[in-house]
């Protein structure tokens, strides 16, 4: 979701994320991926997609202008990230159903946003990057015990019950050992 992220972007945008993993009031709540992953924390903090790819972003300091999805991801991401720009543009009413405005009006909403966004960039108001303390604990929560033994394979790995945690010295690592955790993990 962040190829290409460098210390070369001015900002990015998050657009039809979504809420965290076991998120009440979410359309398809979820953090990566429902087929293996329960609950991700970085350093003790419980992280949504929007958080992995923010403190991604903050390791080349860049910021995270502005998001779109539903009213929970919305407050998710505000409330770890800062007083980025929003685009809600549906309410879930539960995992599987929300009340979606039409493409037309969400477009506007999501254009609206990303010019006030690129405004508080340009007029440097936009929110600090999201920086996170190094070095970086990672704990993954995965769904069965099959899927915790083959990511114990992985170096630097600990383990406790379905809880994998591992450290990496920056963001930029931890990420790529996070995807790597992530992809073992997967049933066959």
């Amino acid at each position: 979701m962040m190829q290409g992220i460098d210390q070369n972007v001015d900002g990015v945008f998050f657009i039809g994320y979504h809420a965290r993993q076991g998120s009440q009031g979410a359309v398809l709540d979820h953090t990566w991926s429902n087929t293996c992953l329960g609950n991700v924390w970085l350093n003790d903090l419980i992280a949504g997609e929007y958080t992995l790819n923010a403190a991604l972003a903050g390791h080349f300091d860049v910021p995270v202008l502005m998001i779109s999805g539903d009213q929970t991801v919305c407050a998710q991401a505000t409330e770890q990230i800062g007083s980025l720009e929003t685009a809600v543009v549906k309410q879930a009413t539960g995992h599987f159903s929300a009340d979606c405005l039409s493409p037309d009006v969400s477009q506007k909403l999501i254009e609206s946003a990303a010019q006030r966004a690129t405004k508080n960039l340009t007029k440097k108001t936009a929110p600090k990057p999201f920086a996170l303390k190094t070095p970086i604990k990672v704990t993954v929560e995965l769904n069965s015990s099959d899927m915790a033994d083959k990511a114990m394979l992985m170096p630097g790995v600990t383990r406790e019950g379905l809880q994998l945690s591992f450290k990496a010295d920056d963001m930029l690592k931890a990420y790529s050992a996070f995807r790597a955790l992530v992809l073992m993990s997967y049933p066959r």
